[in-house]
């Protein structure tokens, strides 16, 4: 517990100062994440490392964070590729290589809506952490104190329903508040008040997704980068739903 509560705490630290510094020092905790996070997700699926399936995904990866206009071109190239990949190496599965496009256009736009908050409005992208750090420190503390009843037992066996709840109510809570002091970023608030009902459940379904992943492949976790947290995804798993949600919302009702 100790430990945990540790590298959360560094993990938090090196999350404000990479948004507080933005420019440079963001692009470059940006591409680690991007290179980092792919790593991970290619060395779960087996224990012999592909290393083209590694380039093809941090390509996709990084043309969708930076080259976002030619999304439709990206998307379509990478598709071909991987079911190139599919036919001729007799050690890929054909889900395998599903779940590698499937995590690319996930993991890519991810980023690349975390680039665009932080163009638009530092303290913005701050406002999305919030919402998956509150909900998932509230969801662990409070599940493993008072949670009784399991929530979905076959994708996270110490997920409860108690322990969501917890997070689903910090989680709205929280991110209001920190909409209120920044006085709704300059935009209308009704923007907020919908996100801030509707991120903290997408975060909590985004961190299912990702131990269904590691379920599948039989991981705990996807790698030991952060002590008591895991790897990059471990971390990242339910920002990324949220960043990509709150981007979509942005677009939609602005």
């Amino acid at each position: 517990m100790k430990q945990r509560i540790i590298s959360g705490a560094l993990v938090l630290l090196v999350t404000v100062l990479s948004i507080l510094l933005n420019g440079p020092v963001f692009r470059f905790v940006l591409c680690f994440i991007g290179l980092y996070g792919s790593f991970e997700y290619i060395r779960m699926q087996r224990e012999k490392f592909n290393y083209l399936l590694y380039f093809v995904l941090i390509a996709t990866v990084f043309s969708l964070i930076f080259l976002n206009d030619y999304s439709t071109v990206i998307i379509l190239s990478e598709l071909v590729i991987l079911l190139t990949v599919a036919v001729f190496d007799k050690d890929e599965s054909y889900t395998d290589i599903a779940g590698v496009f499937l995590f690319s256009i996930l993991f890519g736009y991810a980023l690349y809506f975390m680039n665009y908050i932080e163009n638009m409005n530092l303290w913005m992208l701050g406002y999305v952490f919030v919402i998956s750090y509150l909900s998932d420190t509230a969801a662990y503390f409070i599940g493993s104190r008072f949670g009784r009843h399991k929530l979905i037992e076959r994708v996270s066996p110490k997920k409860t329903i108690e322990g969501s709840a917890a997070g689903l109510i910090f989680g709205m809570l929280g991110s209001l508040l920190w909409a209120l002091i920044f006085k709704f970023f300059g935009f209308p608030p009704y923007v907020f008040i919908i996100s801030s009902i509707v991120l903290p459940v997408v975060s909590e379904i985004g961190d299912l997704v990702f131990s269904l992943m590691k379920r599948h492949y039989g991981i705990k976790d996807f790698s030991e980068l952060i002590p008591g947290h895991g790897g990059i995804l471990d971390r990242l798993d339910s920002n990324i739903f949220c960043i990509i949600v709150f981007g979509v919302l942005l677009t939609i009702l602005i």
